[in-house]
């Protein structure tokens, strides 16, 4: 079994058990976005490219994942929210820093969660707002909704419309269980959730919200790609809870 950060670009089938090579089109399965519906979803690029998704948690501070921005330079990056559509401008910010976990390991994928301080205070609209962080225990079983701009097949390009998913958290044990055998370990800091068959995150959809009851429960980190039906693992966020509070504490 394969699986990978979601922010690497590395090209690859999938295949039925019927053997029938599988190129779904959506993000992989998903439903496009109304306007507004996930007013916190936020858009990262370079060179106005997207490479990753994260989320607004007040005016000053963004949430998404480390390994999105270890490769890059703060003056690398920009900010797009307001928009469902890559091609739209939304509301571009600039970075004033980006912070990653002390204990990030990029070998083993673990503490993947960084934030991302702007420059301009972020003016909240209809379109524009925080999402609140959850620090409470998720159960297995709670639905949740996740949105991104990922790769929409796999092999694939970037889907141009903000799609999401409805899945159900995992039970941990049974989630390190799946992934027992592979490079990247599951840990208590993780969270899991899966949907159906040929549902699920892809390349480029790295550092965007998992959210249930409107408050954020995962930062998406690595996948078995795409929509395979095994479950797509996901920072805990309440594992992190005093770590972020201390981040947006942080002055810009």
């Amino acid at each position: 079994m394969q699986h990978f950060l979601f922010l690497v670009t590395v090209a690859c089938v999938f295949t039925h058990t019927t053997g029938r090579t599988l190129l779904n089109d959506k993000i992989v399965g998903g439903n496009v976005a109304s306007v507004g519906q996930f007013p916190y979803q936020i858009s990262l690029r370079q060179n106005k490219i997207h490479f990753c998704g994260g989320s607004i948690i007040d005016k000053n501070t963004l949430l998404t994942a480390a390994h999105c921005l270890e490769v890059f330079w703060t003056t690398d990056v920009t900010v797009i929210a307001g928009t469902n559509k890559l091609s739209e401008a939304g509301t571009q910010y600039s970075v004033s820093r980006h912070i990653l976990h002390e204990n990030w390991n990029p070998g083993n994928t673990t503490n993947d969660i960084a934030v991302i301080k702007v420059t301009s205070s972020i003016e909240f609209t209809t379109f524009v707002q925080a999402i609140v962080i959850d620090d409470s225990f998720i159960a297995a079983g709670t639905e949740c909704v996740f949105s991104g701009w990922g790769y929409t097949s796999n092999p694939g390009l970037y889907s141009n419309d903000l799609l999401y998913y409805n899945a159900s958290v995992v039970e941990l044990n049974v989630c390190k269980e799946v992934f027992a055998q592979e490079t990247y370990p599951v840990v208590d800091s993780n969270i899991c959730a899966v949907a159906t068959y040929g549902v699920g995150g892809c390349f480029g959809d790295g550092g965007d919200a998992l959210v249930s009851n409107n408050k954020q429960i995962g930062i998406s980190s690595w996948i078995n790609p795409c929509g395979l039906g095994d479950p797509d693992v996901f920072t805990r966020v309440s594992y992190y809870s005093e770590w972020i509070q201390t981040q947006q504490a942080l002055t810009n």
